[in-house]
């Protein structure tokens, strides 16, 4: 657990609930696989480590598991092992989710909206390129943040709220899959993709709906083959 940012999210939003934040914490932890499929989380350090009371702490742990990323064995808590068939109802929702909102956004993005992606499709790129010449030394989790951020931009960009609050909801679950893929990427990966990102924006600037969900669900599809070729799911 990482005080530092328990104490600056604390001090920046004094009104949020211990729990909300440690639940965040831990959560980050997971889908960025510093808590890894299997391990234990502790209640007791936590607290001693984050000096708070248990209670938030068992808070936080218990909306883990009601999501489905941590689980009890024997009144402990532990990281949830991949469910296979669970991943392929997260691929569904986002080639449902994912395509349609890309096709929106070609109709309704704002233009400050646009160069946010354009930036973002640009970090991405210098990461990719970063990564493909580091090999298997690379820390993935800057690239995930970007990720993160380039596919809900696009989500939000569609304008349909009920999208977006859909897609902000199970956000963290699309993202633990997708995060897998980056940990245990197969060799070249980071070279295939790299360049993808920016495509998507620029298909949105043309505002051809059709061509945005097309290119966006074959971007989709590179992840979801790359994790089943290479059985990424069934190493944890």
């Amino acid at each position: 657990m990482d005080i530092k940012k328990f104490n600056k999210i604390r001090s920046s939003n004094p009104f949020l609930p211990l729990s909300d934040i440690v639940y965040e914490l831990l959560l980050r932890d997971i889908i960025s696989f510093r808590l890894h499929p299997g391990a234990r989380i502790s209640e007791n350090a936590i607290s001693q480590e984050l000096s708070i009371s248990r209670s938030p702490v068992k808070t936080a742990l218990e909306k883990l598991v009601d999501r489905r990323f941590a689980k009890i064995t024997n009144n402990r808590y532990y990281v949830s092992d991949f469910d296979p068939e669970y991943y392929k109802e997260i691929c569904d929702f986002t080639m449902m989710i994912e395509p349609f909102a890309a096709k929106k956004a070609a109709r309704n993005i704002k233009p400050e909206q646009l160069e946010e992606l354009y930036r973002i499709s640009d970090r991405l790129a210098a990461l990719y390129q970063e990564a493909y010449a580091s090999g298997k030394d690379f820390g993935f989790t800057k690239l995930l943040d970007q990720e993160m951020a380039f596919h809900y931009g696009v989500v939000k960009a569609s304008g349909n709220g009920l999208i977006s609050g859909l897609y902000e909801e199970h956000k963290y679950e699309v993202w633990r899959f997708r995060g897998c893929l980056l940990y245990s990427r197969p060799e070249g990966f980071f070279n295939t993709v790299d360049t993808d990102h920016r495509l998507i924006c620029d298909i949105l600037k043309l505002g051809d709906g059709d061509l945005a969900a097309a290119v966006t669900k074959r971007h989709l599809h590179v992840s979801r083959d790359s994790i089943e070729r290479y059985e990424l799911i069934d190493r944890f």
